[in-house]
């Protein structure tokens, strides 16, 4: 039997704007208990990552798990990880924040655990080949990835051992690639599996070294783990056998084999992260496409031969496949670079760049096994640091005083400019190409952005409901991996799914027949009889100037509208206002005819818009006569000139108010997405829907104004 060296990597993260009772569970149930378990095995050697979120949290409200760490990094007993601070994907955020998020983490663990990091663990392990730059002047020495990369690569996957070593215009990083092999053998196998695994490896011949890291939750926190990884003593098994097999079986830090062996190889990996997240990231029929192609490959007996060549997309994919999360993401550079600009970096970390650096962890801007981009308040989060962030950079260029000014520029980069309006108290943005729609409306003293709703649409898993509604947990033994796991939270979410034509933005304009009524909201695109939620405004002045504290933007559209097999021409005028002092935002319609005949329409301006959670008794309707309506309910109002959303939590309230009275609809905007619990049910907005009944005379205009309005309780 010849040597083998084992390195062992534990990530462990939690995401910024998790909620503190799961970081209590976590830490119950994972982090302290493994530690428990390390401390009674001072012989197994491994290396942890902790992502900031974490550390901050045990800094508060364990400090004494931070100074047990630290024994057992003076020990030499763990070697400790770097990486950005917030767990950000480093690729897509700029060079200077990836930097600094990289230095302040591992400034914090010398200052905190007193050691300096070599190496880095990657979030989401998402690779690109201009990473060796880009953190080159952070000093790190080395990285982990999956050995799926080096497979995409060309490289054999019976070969990866040891390191290799890569480079980018002469800055040079070690890589290590996971086994994944290993990733599925721990701790879903028992241990005898994982011993004669690294048995056979060591029957090949000559030193070898394999890679095992992966997410610590796996030890306690992922469904049915606990159980099997503490009390029926899984873990410490493990960790018994390994030091039993010290023999021929050494167990190393990546930084201690890094310093004592020369690398396997030179390598150049494409752009890619592990192989279930490329498949997450794709499209929806293209991954429907690759698990068909996978299946009929296995059946056929030549998956085996073909694995190297089947890939998914890659991180990227996301910004794409979610406009919600390109939106995110572009607000995010946007403001960074304007806090950048307003906060010149220094020796310390001012607050606002803290908060951009918040605002970059990953989790709230993608979606695969775990509920990412569809957990409303992680997106809150992220929004309410870019919003906090922004405000600071602006109120220091105004010096204090009110403002009222206007960007336009291609904010998301689809080749479309939005319009971008700032006050004290609101921040803007709409989007003419869009529908004429707002995008997005930030109440700045909250940091509240109250048009985070995200759209309904279709993902892969969806056509699986019927068979997760059967399946059953484990009932005991070896848990399986949530990869291999398929779950429903509740029975009938088939039922209820809906996919949106268009993104849930506000104040899209809909027509529909005139015998439409609010039990058909929830099918609104299917009964839409209009063009315009589709339409290309067009902005009639270039660059409007502040008049009188407020702001004006007026756009036209050219629409149709298609009832009892005729199509009615018709001239759209909408003319959004902002002013400087109120937090309103008003838009005034004008809706002139163009048709030869009368034209009976429902018009209905649509309003998206979020308190964040669906049935809670500090969240609701108000009703004008005082009546309260939970926000996960639907129905309607008849004849009113004002109906509200209140939350008594953040203590604010969003008024429609009408001009005209009209009928007023609601219903909740519920997606069904897949979490590491099983797929579910989310609360992700409301959707209101003020509506008229009108006859559209030949040459004559109807006009209606519509105002939304935000105070504080």
């Amino acid at each position: 039997m010849h040597p083998v060296t084992l390195l062992l990597g534990i990530h462990n993260h939690q995401p910024v704007g998790n909620f503190g009772h799961v970081f209590r569970k976590a830490y119950e149930r994972c982090y302290r208990p493994f530690l428990d378990l390390l401390e009674r095995h001072p012989h197994v050697r491994l290396t942890l990552h902790y992502t900031g979120p974490l550390l901050e949290w045990f800094e508060k409200e364990e400090p004494a798990f931070l100074d047990r760490l630290a024994k057992l990094v003076m020990a030499n007993q763990v070697e400790i990880l770097g990486g950005g601070f917030y767990e950000p994907i480093l690729s897509v955020i700029p060079d200077r924040d990836a930097v600094g998020q990289v230095t302040l983490l591992s400034h914090w663990l010398h200052r905190r655990l007193g050691t300096i990091p070599r190496g880095l663990w990657l979030a989401e392990r998402a690779w690109e080949g201009t990473l060796p730059k880009k953190l080159a002047p952070t000093g790190l020495r080395y990285a982990i990835l999956d050995d799926s990369h080096f497979v995409h690569a060309g490289l054999d996957p019976g070969a990866l051992l040891g390191y290799y070593l890569t480079e980018k215009e002469g800055h040079p990083l070690a890589i290590f690639p996971i086994s994944k092999d290993l990733r599925y053998l721990i701790p879903f196998r028992v241990p005898e599996e994982l011993i004669g695994f690294l048995a056979r490896l060591g029957e090949r011949g000559g030193e070898v070294a394999v890679t095992y890291a992966d997410d610590g939750e796996k030890f306690g926190l992922w469904p049915d783990t606990y159980k099997w990884v503490y009390e029926e003593g899984y873990l410490e098994r493990v960790f018994a056998a390994l030091e039993r097999e010290s023999s021929w079986l050494r167990l190393q830090t990546f930084g201690e084999y890094l310093d004592a062996h020369p690398p396997t190889g030179r390598v150049y990996l494409p752009t890619a992260s592990y192989e279930e997240l490329m498949e997450w990231a794709l499209p929806v029929p293209a991954a429907k496409a690759l698990e068909e192609r996978r299946t009929e490959l296995d059946r056929t007996g030549r998956l085996a031969a073909f694995r190297p060549f089947l890939r998914g997309g890659f991180w990227d994919g996301f910004l794409l496949k979610y406009p919600e999360a390109n939106h995110m993401h572009k607000r995010m550079l946007d403001v960074s670079a304007r806090v950048a600009q307003a906060f010149p970096s220094g020796p310390d970390v001012s607050e606002p760049v803290r908060l951009v650096w918040r605002a970059q962890g990953n989790d709230a801007y993608w979606h695969g096994l775990f509920g990412g981009l569809y957990l409303n308040y992680l997106r809150h989060e992220t929004y309410r640091n870019l919003i906090e962030a922004e405000t600071r950079a602006e109120a220091a260029a105004h010096r204090g005083r009110a403002w009222l000014t206007m960007r336009v520029t291609d904010l998301d980069l689809d080749g479309h400019e939005e319009i971008v309006l700032s006050t004290r108290s609101l921040g803007v943005i709409l989007a003419p190409a869009c529908g004429g729609s707002l995008l997005e409306l930030d109440y700045r003293p909250k940091c509240f952005n109250l048009s985070d709703v995200l759209t309904r649409r279709e993902e892969a898993y969806h056509g699986k409901l019927a068979e997760a509604a059967t399946c059953q947990g484990p009932s005991g033994g070896v848990p399986a991996s949530i990869h291999d796991q398929l779950r429903v939270k509740e029975q009938g979410l088939a039922q209820i799914l809906r996919y949106d034509r268009h993104r849930r933005v506000s104040f899209l304009d809909r027509f529909l027949s005139p015998a439409s009524s609010w039990e058909a909201f929830d099918r609104i695109d299917e009964e839409e009889r209009g063009d315009c939620t589709s339409g290309a405004y067009q902005v009639e002045s270039e660059r409007p100037a502040p008049q009188k504290g407020a702001l004006t933007i007026p756009m036209a559209y050219q629409g149709t509208v298609s009832l009892d097999g005729r199509a009615y021409t018709l001239a759209m005028r909408k003319v959004y206002r902002v002013t400087k002092r109120d937090p309103v935002v008003e838009v005034a319609y004008a809706i002139t005819s163009q048709a030869e005949a009368p034209c009976a329409v429902r018009f209905g301006v649509e309003m998206n818009l979020t308190l964040l959670a669906g049935n809670d008794p500090q969240r609701y309707y108000e009703r004008p006569d005082g009546s309260r309506v939970r926000l996960h309910e639907r129905g309607q109002c008849p004849a009113t000139d004002r109906f509200s959303m209140v939350d008594e939590w953040s203590r604010l309230r969003v008024t429609l108010r009408l001009e005209r009275p009209g009928e007023i609809w609601y219903m909740p905007v519920e997606t069904v997405s897949q979490s590491e619990d099983g797929i579910e049910r989310t609360y992700q907005g409301s959707a209101l829907l003020a509506s008229w009944l009108l006859t559209l005379q030949p040459g004559a205009s109807e006009r209606v104004k519509v105002r939304l309005e935000i105070a504080d309780l």
